[in-house]
């Protein structure tokens, strides 16, 4: 079978860059082939996939050595537009790929562009629309009004709507829920039985292995350091660069670290009130009737469908959505009677989208911009700046400070986001999808130097990550059907079974939440009221030891030699 895309030792080197960015890589994807590439933020994910779309060299300046293939051509011979006919790519920001005013239009700018006729445009557009579960009414919904997970399905559709034989999706499941994120890998797994191809770049590689992978290829430092079949990536896998099914940290029990709790926190007065609050965008309300108060001290987590109005409910807290009715007050003032300077030193927010965060020259100029506009001292400006990075993780990032801000890889570039946040000291730290496009190690040092940041009394995470919620957090509020759901303790949460389905078709239609291996064995462990364990704590708990022919971490056997299957 001839392969739709080859790479044979390929390197890659940026104009802007010191070491190369992917080193000796070699891929042979077919038809009917489906291949997962994971490993850590930075490690050369993005690299291989401009590589096989044919944005290295296009698009971007880089010296790239090694052969590469589309479709049997040499990929040097042909243009950005030629690669586009055979490889679609689904981009980690999708605002950069959706530009029709509305999704319908959107879905079909690309086959108005390739001379489609309107009934056959209709059609392509309604079969792709049935097989992504996308509702008429979001069909026609205005796509500046759409959330982040409701702009990712729409920029998927897009590219099946073109029906190309390779379809590349970078984090896809970095803004969906579980819900959205199950059907959009069905479909993706749909699309390679069909005859075509794929390429799934993605950390979350518990969610990708239900829908089997033919292969799998793990990078680290631009290397490839695994490539085989899933059962043996598994194995080998290190538990605190992916995250893996549950079942495969009790399998592995022995060799998983500890997972730190954030430390307590006596809850004190109100920061954030909501008072009958009607919350949206101009006249269109998103939540009715909201009133509940958010306090200093707690860690506490959103959980909800896309579009559902998690992220506009606290966006009010900064004034980002209009106030229809009623009252939404911060440190008991109206929310709107603030000024800019005062409202940063009380809330820092981090947006979904980075780039949002960015107009600075260099990662220095960024960082400097915040604490420099309110009156901090050259001086302290730089130590504001390191220790910023450092609670991030970039600080060991080779010249971070002199680097465009969009030079960095988008996770690097969420981190960049959050570093901002904390450069103005906020009390309270609002975190929209902040694992998106983090590797387990990288997500979790911040989330744990943000824990340990005394500045910041309490942290407010919007997440699709189920898991990451129950255990990081001490209070979880529910969002569905234009209103607060549920709110309570993570134990009360997963307690309360009325919220959870299986995604079978007698589930529970109150129910908003996807239940995950972990949530049962949560449920099943504690009988009794309290913090939910991590998921390493409580997979050791229900461990094995491992078997003789188990293979031993990555990360604990460097020496360990690459399975090349490929």
């Amino acid at each position: 079978m001839s392969a739709l895309i080859t790479l044979d030792n390929v390197s890659v080197t940026y104009a802007a860059g010191s070491r190369p960015a992917l080193s000796g890589a070699s891929l042979r994807l077919e038809p009917g082939q489906l291949t997962l590439v994971t490993g850590p933020s930075g490690c050369g994910k993005s690299t291989l996939m401009r590589v096989v779309n044919g944005l290295v060299p296009h698009a971007y300046s880089a010296e790239v050595t090694g052969s590469v293939t589309v479709a049997g051509l040499a990929a040097e011979d042909l243009s950005i537009r030629q690669i586009s006919e055979t490889v679609g790519t689904l981009l980690q920001d999708p605002a950069k790929q959706v530009v029709g005013h509305s999704v319908l239009a959107d879905l079909a700018f690309g086959l108005e562009n390739r001379g489609l006729a309107p009934d056959q445009i209709r059609a392509r557009v309604r079969q792709v629309a049935e097989t992504l579960d996308i509702p008429d009414e979001l069909l026609h919904a205005a796509t500046h009004e759409l959330s982040g997970g409701q702009l990712q399905l729409v920029a998927l559709a897009g590219i099946l709507v073109l029906r190309p034989r390779v379809i590349i999706v970078d984090e896809p499941l970095a803004n969906l829920d579980p819900d959205a994120a199950v059907g959009v890998l069905r479909a993706l797994r749909d699309y390679v039985d069909g005859g075509g191809a794929g390429i799934v770049i993605e950390h979350r590689v518990d969610e990708v292995v239900p829908i089997d992978p033919d292969q799998v290829i793990h990078l680290e430092h631009g290397q490839i350091t695994y490539s085989g079949d899933s059962a043996g990536f598994l194995r080998v896998a290190d538990p605190d660069a992916v995250r893996l099914p549950f079942d495969t940290l009790v399998a592995r029990a022995e060799v998983l670290t500890s997972q730190r709790h954030p430390p307590g926190r006596r809850p004190g007065g109100a920061r954030l009130r909501y008072s009958g609050a009607q919350l949206g965008y101009r006249t269109v309300p998103v939540l009715q009737n909201v009133s509940t108060e958010l306090l200093t001290g707690q860690r506490i987590a959103v959980l909800g469908l896309n579009g559902a109005g998690k992220s506009t409910l606290l966006r009010a807290a900064v004034g980002l959505v209009d106030v229809l009715a009623g009252d939404v007050e911060l440190e008991d003032r109206p929310v709107d009677e603030y000024p800019a300077a005062e409202m940063a030193a009380l809330i820092g927010y981090l947006f979904q989208n980075p780039a949002q965060a960015f107009f600075a020259a260099t990662v220095a100029d960024e960082l400097a911009f915040g604490p420099r506009n309110l009156g901090a001292e050259a001086g302290d400006i730089d130590e504001i700046s390191a220790r910023a990075l450092a609670a991030v993780g970039l600080s060991d990032e080779p010249g971070i400070l002199d680097r465009p801000p969009r030079t960095l890889s988008f996770g690097q570039q969420r981190r960049l986001a959050l570093a901002l946040a904390l450069t103005l000291r906020p009390r309270t730290l609002i975190l929209d999808e902040p694992t998106a496009g983090q590797d387990q190690r990288s997500s979790g040092h911040f989330l744990d130097e943000i824990s340990a940041l005394s500045d910041i009394d309490s942290v407010y995470l919007i997440t699709h990550d189920i898991d990451l919620a129950l255990w990081r957090s001490d209070r979880v509020l529910v969002v569905a059907d234009g209103a607060l759901r549920a709110d309570g303790t993570p134990y009360d949460i997963v307690h309360d079974e009325s919220l959870w389905h299986t995604g079978s078709t007698d589930s529970n239609g109150y129910a908003v939440l996807r239940e995950t291996d972990y949530v049962r064995a949560a449920r099943a462990a504690a009988t009794l009221p309290g913090p939910i364990p991590s998921p390493h704590e409580l997979a050791r708990r229900l461990g094995r030891p491992l078997a003789s022919d188990d293979t031993p971490s990555v990360r604990n056997s460097p020496e360990s030699p690459v399975e090349q299957n490929i």
